[in-house]
């Protein structure tokens, strides 16, 4: 009985220990097929414009990943990660933003008139970018946030399903 005691206190926290461990992994590598960014934005499908998606790590002292790729309806999604470490779970907020942004009006393309929806609002955490597939030519992932009008705060975008597959650029 003794042993069987102490087979149950080892099984019960190696359990805990488990549940308990940072996922440094970032997942699935999502739906997007090589060379482009999906997502819904408010339920509506954004399919990446060929020519429009970019990755770029850059580190200029302090190590940064970039990823962003627009729309044939002059919409965008970037999200920005700033003290990348590779493959692994990020949170959107102030430091790493997630936006959407779009023209109303695709045939004035004015930059006065973009609506840009960010999730730099103060919040710790308004969604998730997680890097699944991480190497000096490539980049994979997925994604979901909840932006806000940076010009009416309590107007919100919600993005969802938002996956990439990109080749990368080092600068």
């Amino acid at each position: 009985m003794k042993n069987f005691k102490k087979v149950l206190f080892v099984l019960f926290i190696s359990l805990a220990v488990t549940a308990c461990k940072k996922d440094d992994e970032g997942g699935d590598d999502g739906q997007a097929g090589e060379g482009q960014m999906v997502a819904k934005v408010d339920g509506q499908n954004f399919q990446s414009l060929e020519g429009t998606v970019m990755a770029q790590e850059s580190n200029s002292g302090v190590r940064t990943l970039a990823v962003s790729a627009g729309t044939v309806n002059s919409e965008n999604l970037q999200m920005i990660i700033i003290n990348f470490d590779g493959e692994g779970t990020y949170d959107l907020n102030f430091t790493n933003i997630g936006t959407y942004s779009f023209l109303p009006d695709p045939s004035n393309p004015d930059p006065s008139t973009v609506v840009v929806y960010s999730t730099a609002n103060g919040n710790s955490s308004n969604g998730t970018i997680n890097i699944s597939s991480y190497s000096t030519t490539n980049v994979k992932g997925t994604f979901s946030f909840t932006g806000y009008n940076i010009n009416n705060t309590s107007e919100t975008t919600s993005v969802t399903e938002g996956s990439f597959d990109m080749a990368l650029t080092q600068n």
